[in-house]
């Protein structure tokens, strides 16, 4: 690929340009990090996201704004297919009838998806697009599957590469091989990465460290949210039980280089798994609520 100078005369001639956001934050043409402990719902959280971009709708209970209707391309690198079977179900069955979207049939919704939703379970498959430092012709089958998806999904990080999260440099190319397809597709892509020890024993699973490996990774990308679960101490201050806390999961973005940050958000796992935006007791006294350290902690 030929490197090209930009047309200085040109760009300052005309209107400055807005940028085209896939999410608030995420433009076309970037990538951007989900990063969370296992079990805590990154794959529930981006098949959610995945349906609700393909139906235009509002996503995970209007955490993220409703926008056109758009083609998803989902990489579920651990998954089989009797399991995203049933998450599907489960999503779709919160969205239809008495749900977000009310208005539609289920087969409406289904001939929806058909059309713009591609899928793939791809367990015990060879996903693996770095190799020794090198990309395979991994990155060139994504690439081709992604042409006309607007978002790409790829989950998880690690099954993606060979090389050691530790390694900078390893990082660093990883993130540029999804780079070249987020480029080449116009779209964006959305890794999920776990998070290190570290930061989930700590309690600091919401900020930019937080992510595994070399600080190569968050550095790399343009976007990274965060979800962690409710600690005990934040339950205990809320007055809320264990038994209800553990259905609680906060959502942050830690880092936004092309928009403004947002607030935390705590999201509430439904019966089936399905997540969904909801307010906690001191967020229904606004009166009340006071501003911690960690709710303004963004780059």
């Amino acid at each position: 690929m030929s490197w090209a100078p930009l047309n200085i005369a040109k760009a300052l001639s005309g209107a400055r340009p807005v940028l085209d956001l896939v999410l608030p934050g995420l433009p076309v043409g970037t990538v951007g990090n989900l990063v969370a402990p296992g079990a805590t719902g990154k794959t529930q959280f981006l098949l959610q996201l995945a349906v609700s971009r393909c139906l235009g709708l509002p996503a995970l209970g209007g955490l993220f704004p409703a926008a056109e209707p758009e083609h998803v391309l989902f990489l579920a690198a651990e998954e089989q297919q009797v399991v995203m079977h049933q998450r599907l179900h489960d999503v779709t069955d919160s969205l239809v009838g008495e749900g977000l979207f009310p208005t539609q049939t289920r087969a409406e919704v289904v001939k929806a998806l058909s059309e713009r939703f591609s899928l793939f379970p791809l367990t015990g498959h060879d996903v693996c697009l770095l190799s020794d430092g090198n990309y395979t012709e991994v990155l060139t089958r994504i690439s081709k599957l992604a042409q006309g998806h607007r978002l790409v999904i790829a989950d998880p990080l690690r099954r993606f590469h060979d090389g050691d999260e530790n390694d900078s440099n390893a990082m660093t190319r990883l993130v540029q091989g999804f780079e070249r397809i987020a480029m080449a597709t116009q779209g964006a892509v959305l890794l999920a990465h776990h998070t290190n020890k570290a930061a989930t024993l700590g309690g600091q699973g919401e900020i930019q460290q937080a992510a595994r490996g070399s600080s190569a990774l968050t550095d790399g990308v343009r976007w990274q949210a965060n979800l962690t679960g409710m600690q005990a101490k934040t339950a205990t201050e809320l007055g809320l039980g264990a038994d209800e806390a553990r259905f609680l999961v906060r959502f942050d973005i830690s880092k936004s280089n092309y928009g403004p940050p947002m607030p935390p958000a705590w999201l509430r796992r439904l019966p089936g798994g399905v997540l969904t935006k909801t307010a906690l007791p001191e967020e229904r006294n606004p009166a009340k609520r006071k501003c911690s350290a960690r709710e303004v902690r963004y780059d």
